[in-house]
């Protein structure tokens, strides 16, 4: 007999008869699928390039400098953004930010740095802080462009509503300002550098210095008796302008007011009698130095009076600046300051953060970015398996 199957499969190739050759190959993707999946694993690494870069770049920090000059209005930072960096500048810490991750009890500060129009701004991590870093203000981490943060406008929104620093100004740049517009906001520049646009209603503090008086601060301890204390002074040749009677040392700032951490646990308050006195200006010295000899607790500052008032109530006259005192001064009729009797003008202003600012992410260095790179290849291999089984597919 003969076996006609082994007959045709024993035949040449091009006679031979694929039984099978009919029945369709099933899909092991279907495309929409595969595209979908390739463009989000693409898209990821498309939303990581700039960690991918920055895990990437040299570990030794760029030198920038120092910050004023660096970060100053006219400077041109093009191509030093998400660089690990090194900046030395005086960080504000009147408007630093404690920023604390909730449930994780770590605290981190958040704060603009001196001198550079709020166009800087440090995000400290290390908590406590190593001594060696805190005795020198330079610091060196990973530099991002504000607008690069996805909290961005939460930051700015809560630094133009509640964050406030304190500016201040040259008493002849504030009477330069207020001759050149007399009325209206003015934009001056602060001790510091920074540019600031006072408004109308916006108070301000203007310092004065009487440099023939002096404010002293003797010991209640030492001297029990207020009489006891001015004859201290007369018998250093002290004339007694005022008095202001007991003042008691305040606590230091932040200080608990209860609890086993506040003062009050403690030593009470240091008390002292408070005078404005003059003294004969060839023995000023000399008497000055007698006194603080009597005891290390004696206090000796400048005599000096606080005139507050808003812009808007300010006008300048000559080298004087004629101001009408806030509202619940003891004397509100206007008067002339000379400006040379000016110590210091200050006022409050929220913190603007401005659209080209940049932020330094203190101690993010590069190689901790490395795990980024490993996960960007996964996802590139994954996008680029699922992109060649898309074209086989589409091929077939």
């Amino acid at each position: 007999m003969t076996d006609k199957a082994k007959e045709t499969t024993s035949g040449p190739a091009s006679e031979t008869a694929d039984e099978f050759a009919h029945v369709p190959s099933p899909r092991v993707r279907h495309p929409v699928l595969a595209a979908a999946a390739a463009g989000l694993a693409f898209f990821l690494v498309f939303h990581i390039q700039k960690d991918l870069r920055y895990a990437l770049s040299p570990s030794e920090p760029l030198d920038l400098g120092d910050a004023r000059a660096t970060f100053s209005g006219a400077a041109q930072l093009d191509g030093v953004d998400n660089r690990y960096v090194r900046v030395r500048g005086t960080p504000d810490r009147e408007s630093g930010l404690e920023l604390d991750t909730k449930g994780s009890w770590v605290f981190t500060q958040l704060f603009r740095v001196l001198g550079t129009g709020d166009r800087l701004f440090v995000h400290r991590r290390e908590n406590p802080l190593p001594a060696a870093r805190a005795e020198e203000d330079v610091f060196e981490g990973r530099l991002i462009r504000f607008r690069d943060l996805s909290f961005e406008s939460s930051i700015r929104s809560y630094f133009s509503r509640h964050v406030s620093a304190t500016h201040f100004f040259s008493p002849a740049e504030v009477a330069r300002a207020r001759a050149a517009q007399p009325a209206g906001p003015l934009a001056m520049r602060d001790l510091t550098g920074d540019a600031v646009t006072v408004a109308p209603e916006a108070g301000l503090a203007l310092d004065l210095v009487r440099p023939d008086e002096v404010r002293v601060g003797l010991p209640r301890p030492r001297f029990p008796a207020e009489a006891q204390a001015r004859a201290a002074l007369a018998e250093h040749g002290g004339e007694v302008l005022s008095a202001q009677g007991i003042v008691r040392a305040e606590p230091p700032r932040g200080a608990p007011a209860t609890g086993p951490l506040a003062i009050g646990g403690g030593e009470p308050p240091l008390e002292r009698w408070v005078f404005v006195v003059r003294f004969p200006a060839d023995k000023r010295d000399a008497a000055l130095s007698a006194l603080a000899d009597l005891d290390r607790k004696v206090e000796i500052r400048d005599a000096r009076t606080t005139v507050r008032a808003r812009l808007a109530d300010i006008r300048a006259e000559g080298d004087a600046l004629v101001v009408k005192p806030a509202d619940g001064a003891a004397d509100p009729a206007s008067v002339r300051i000379p400006v040379a009797s000016i110590a210091a003008a200050r006022t409050l202003a929220t913190v603007q953060i401005p659209d080209d600012a940049y932020l330094v992410i203190e101690g993010d260095q590069p190689r901790e970015h490395l795990p980024t790179v490993l996960m960007g290849l996964v996802l590139a291999m994954f996008g680029a398996v699922n992109l060649v089984g898309l074209v086989r597919e589409l091929l077939r």
